[in-house]
């Protein structure tokens, strides 16, 4: 298959040798008479954040007071991720508009909670406390004197 270099990519392809790669992320937008929603699933990460926020933009600006954005099926999610939504916001409030984080999944939920992100977006749609830190990487020091501080190097 040759890709078709003079239309837009969907979010996270990318052209690697000449050859289209598929995406790990997935956009459905529902457009409404005043909001639209975005639903993402699939892995947000480097690779695919220019694409996503290419998307999202356009959504928003299609809508005529913003965007809420569904993330309960999102299952990798890093500070790209976090970057877009960010910018998107941004977007948004300079268009006189809401971004809305409708529903997230536990990856979004930990990033948002572990950086205090959470506090710049409007959220509908946490899922349960003990989801957000279930999981949680060990104490990467374990015992006294393993790690940084009193007793440790």
């Amino acid at each position: 298959m040759t890709p078709d270099f003079g239309r837009p990519l969907p979010a996270g392809a990318a052209h690697i040798n000449g050859a289209l790669r598929p995406s790990v992320v997935a956009v459905v937008v529902e457009p409404g008479p005043l909001r639209v929603v975005a639903h993402l699933s699939g892995e947000i990460d480097m690779d695919n954040a220019a694409g996503l926020r290419r998307d999202l933009a356009a959504a928003l600006e299609s809508s005529s007071r913003g965007l809420d954005v569904d993330l309960s099926a999102v299952t990798f999610f890093d500070s790209q991720g976090l970057h877009v939504l960010e910018g998107l916001n941004r977007l948004a409030r300079k268009a006189g508009k809401t971004l809305i984080l409708t529903a997230l999944s536990r990856p979004v939920a930990r990033l948002l909670h572990v950086t205090g992100a959470q506090h710049v977006f409007i959220v509908r749609g946490w899922p349960p406390p003990r989801a957000i830190t279930a999981g949680a990487d060990p104490d990467p020091f374990p015992f006294p004197g393993a790690g940084p501080g009193p007793g440790g190097w």
